[in-house]
C-alpha cells in the first residue's frame, strides 16, 4: 500500500536520534526498517512505509536533523498557542 507516515511522536524521536546518535545512524544508514523498529514503530506502519524510506542510504549530517527537530517541535507549540477555547455566553433574556 505503501502510504504510511510516522506518527508526530515517532518523528521527532527519529529526528532526535539521528542528530544525537551516531550509533542510530549507522544502523538506520544500514537497515532504517529496523532503525524504526527500535524506536517503536509498528510492524504495520513500516511495512507500508514507501520503499524508498527504506533502502539504505547515507544521511545528511547531524545539524540538519537537529535543526529540523527543532522546527517539528516549533510548529506543534504555535499550533497549541494558536487554539483559542471559545467562551460561551448564555442569555437568558430579561424576566
Amino acid at each position: 500500500m505503501a502510504d504510511s507516515k510516522l506518527s508526530r511522536e515517532h518523528s521527532l524521536a527519529l529526528l532526535h536520534k539521528l542528530a544525537n546518535d551516531d550509533g542510530f545512524r549507522s544502523r538506520y544508514e544500514q537497515k532504517p526498517a529496523a532503525a524504526l523498529a527500535e524506536l517503536g514503530v509498528p510492524h504495520e506502519t513500516i511495512v507500508n512505509l514507501k520503499a524508498s524510506c527504506l533502502a539504505p542510504t547515507t544521511l545528511a549530517d547531524k545539524a540538519h536533523f537537529s535543526t529540523a527537530h527543532q522546527h517539528l517541535t516549533r510548529a506543534a507549540t504555535t499550533y497549541c498557542l494558536d487554539f483559542v477555547v471559545p467562551n460561551v455566553k448564555l442569555d437568558f433574556g430579561s424576566n
